[in-house]
Formats: structure tokens, C-alpha cells, sequence
């Protein structure tokens, strides 16, 4: 899912491991430990579109990192505060340095998200600025001046730490239609159950708002393990109820293409961004995919309209050899929907569906990439052109979810 979930995510078993030990701290690393997973992005400065593509959510995903990398991340942190490495001034300089870093750009990046126009909400600057501020302060009160105390954990509370922000980053990764390669390096193979958006707010801020409540309660006392149990219980549930919407849409969808006399050789349905009331489904068979969206409140079963679209399969066969065409077969579990135009082709995932429920083209889908003829060869790039009225696009999903 996205960085914040994970880092959310990794806080909360970085509470279980050690809160009751280190107090915040536990917060703080098992944070940390959720979001290094997601540097394999770093790769992308040195990889082509589709390679990237594949090596993200690889090797840095897998069981074997997850068991093995514990080792060196558990020693360091551990070697970190034995030595009082930790009271330094060379340290927490680093430490407030990276901290006023992500906080700008936090902030940045909210009021550029919410802004209007070209220009910020002149409330949400104020409310933000004053936030920031704030942290800072307390970055200086608590952490700064402050003569810190020695973590009392050893190597092996360490390592669990580690190994469960870890684990349970892939884990969660899993469930998204995106996938995960947890069996590198020995498979390729990637499992995506596919029941939750990669970005889902509702899963999202309820566990961030019992984690800040967390970090604001003194360790060892029962309120904060119940802020803990609490962030830690909705999320499950509500992972629960995606898992079961996902058998409800498949059940929904299996009918609507028998309803319309499809013979379909598989289907797949996701969530689309942002909820989990929306969903897309595709399906195909011998010469056609089929693509519409279903809302759990929608009146009618069958699907208000299906998208027929035929397959292309003698560009298919001219590619069939070429390295990032197979590559993007396999990241879209061959639900890979052809488009072509007068100066090129494109090809879309279907799996994350489009803005509309009609589909005429590319541009009316989510994740597309671009086919250029280069030197007589085909050159395969990743095409994001998202709408141009950002608003009128939520406008309309809200309005879809809502059902016909």
C-alpha cells in the first residue's frame, strides 16, 4: 500500500515488539522498518519504465529479506545505543536534520494537494505552518535538550522488531491488486490477492489516529495499550470486510457475465482508488476482454454497462518475444488491453480499470503505457496522463459509488 499505511503499519508492531520496553522509540524504528522496504524506488534512477516496474515491491519484498535483513538493521540499532552512539551531537543533528526535511515537505505537499487554483487555502497554510512549527518544538524540547535515556532491549528484541515491520510490510502488500514477489529470489510469482486500493483512507486514518494517540500516552499504562489494541483491531476488521467484499463483487460479476451469455475464461475484480465500494472487473475469453465497474450499493446485479473490447492478437504475436512486453503480460496477469492510434499503440492494464464506466480508448483508463516504434523496434514506456479537472474525476467517483 502507500508509504504512510506502511510507515503506520510499521509503528504499530513496533509498539507490540518493544513499546512496553523503549516507549516511542518502538514507534519511531518500527516506522522506520516499515518503510525500507519501498527504497527499492531508489532504483528507479537507474532502470528503464518496465523494469522498474518489475523490480519494485521484488527482493527488498520477500520472505528471505524479511528473515535475513533483521540481522544487520537489529545489530546497528542495537550497536546504536550501546555505544551512547545515540547522545551525540553528530547524531541527533542528523536526526532533527532529517526530521525538519520530511516535515517541509509534508507540509508542502499537503497544501500543494489541497490547494486552490495555483494557490494554497490560505486556512489549511495557517493550520499547517502552526503544526510545524509545533513539531519542531517539540523535536527541540524533547529530543535536542534532552539527556536521553538507554534503551533497555537487547540484539534479539532487536531483530523481532525489525523482522515484524518487515514482514508485515509485504503482507500488507499482498492484499493490493499491485502484488508482491515475497518469494524472491528463488520465484517471480507475485501474490495479489487484490481486495484493498493501494491508497484506502478508511483503512488508512483510523489507525493513524490511534497511533498519534499512542505516541501521546505514557508506556506501560492500560490506556495506551488500548489506543494500540484499537488501532490494531479496526484495521483487521475492516481488512476483513474488504477480503469480503472482494467474494461478494467476484460472485456478482461471475453472474452478470452469465447473465449476458459471456462464456468467460477468468475474471478478476479490484477495488478502484481510494474505497472499497467501487470495484473493477475484467474478464476475458478467446477473442475479447470485458471491462465495467460495480458498486456494493448499486440496485442492479448485472452491471449497468460492460465494455467490450477485442483482443489485438497479431501485434500480441509480433511483441510476443520482446523482453518488456512479456514483462508487462506478467505484471498484468495478461488482463493487457491493446489500443491503436495513427503515430502509436498503447497498452493498458485492465485490472485498475478507467475514470468512467465507458471505455472508447487508453485515455479513458488508469494505467496505460505507450508503444513507440524506435530504429524498427518497439519501445515500451509508461504512460500516465491523469484527467485534466482533478475535481470533476473525485466528483464523479463519489457519484459512482453512490450506485445507480
Amino acid at each position: 500500500m502507500d508509504s504512510l499505511t506502511q510507515i503506520i503499519l510499521g509503528a504499530a508492531v513496533g509498539e507490540v515488539a518493544l513499546g512496553r520496553k523503549i516507549g516511542n522509540r518502538a514507534l519511531v524504528w518500527g516506522a522506520i522498518g516499515g518503510t525500507i522496504p519501498d527504497l527499492d524506488i531508489i532504483a528507479n534512477s537507474f532502470l528503464g519504465d518496465i523494469e522498474a516496474l518489475a523490480f519494485h515491491r521484488s527482493i527488498s519484498h520477500s520472505i528471505f529479506f524479511s528473515v535475513l535483513a533483521p540481522f544487520l538493521f537489529g545489530w546497528l540499532v542495537y550497536r546504536l545505543y550501546d555505544t551512547g552512539f545515540h547522545k551525540t551531537w553528530y547524531y541527533k543533528t542528523a536526526v532533527v536534520f532529517i526530521n525538519v526535511v520530511l516535515l517541509s515537505a509534508l507540509t508542502f505537499g499537503l497544501n500543494y494537494l489541497f490547494r486552490q487554483g495555483d494557490h494554497p487555502l490560505w486556512w489549511f497554510l495557517v493550520v499547517s505552518g502552526a503544526l510545524f512549527v509545533y513539531l519542531i518544538y517539540r523535536l527541540y524540547r524533547y529530543y535536542v535538550i534532552r539527556d536521553l535515556e538507554m534503551p533497555k532491549a537487547n540484539y534479539k528484541e532487536w531483530y523481532w522488531l525489525f523482522f515484524l515491520a518487515l514482514a508485515t510490510h509485504w503482507l500488507l502488500d499482498c492484499f493490493t491488486a499491485f502484488g508482491t514477489q515475497i518469494f524472491q529470489p528463488f520465484s517471480s510469482y507475485r501474490v495479489a490477492f487484490n481486495n484493498i486500493s493501494v491508497v484506502d483512507p478508511f483503512y488508512t486514518l483510523p489507525f493513524l489516529l490511534f497511533m498519534i494517540l499512542v505516541a501521546g500516552t505514557r508506556r506501560n499504562t492500560s490506556r495506551r495499550t488500548l489506543y494500540k489494541n484499537l488501532g490494531l483491531g479496526i484495521s483487521s476488521f475492516y481488512m476483513l470486510l474488504t477480503i469480503a467484499n472482494k467474494f461478494h463483487v467476484d460472485h456478482v460479476f461471475d453472474q452478470a457475465l452469465l447473465h449476458r451469455n459471456i462464456k468467460a475464461t477468468r475474471s478478476s475484480a479490484g477495488p478502484t482508488l481510494l474505497n472499497n465500494f467501487l470495484w473493477s472487473c475484467v474478464a476475458e475469453d478467446e477473442n475479447n476482454f470485458y471491462a465495467g465497474r460495480y458498486s456494493i450499493f448499486d440496485r442492479d446485479p448485472n452491471l449497468d454497462f460492460l465494455n467490450t473490447l477485442p483482443k489485438n492478437d497479431s501485434l500480441e504475436q509480433i511483441w510476443a518475444q520482446n523482453k518488456d512486453y512479456r514483462t508487462l503480460k506478467w505484471f498484468s496477469n495478461g488482463y493487457l488491453g491493446t489500443f491503436v492510434t495513427d503515430s502509436m499503440a498503447y497498452l493498458s492494464d485492465l485490472r485498475y480499470g478507467g475514470f468512467t464506466d465507458t471505455i472508447t480508448g487508453p485515455k479513458d483508463l488508469i494505467f496505460n503505457f505507450k508503444v513507440i516504434d524506435k530504429n524498427g523496434k518497439p519501445n515500451f514506456l509508461e504512460s500516465r496522463e491523469p484527467p485534466k479537472d482533478m475535481n470533476k474525476m473525485f466528483g464523479q467517483l463519489i457519484h459512482r459509488i453512490k450506485g445507480y
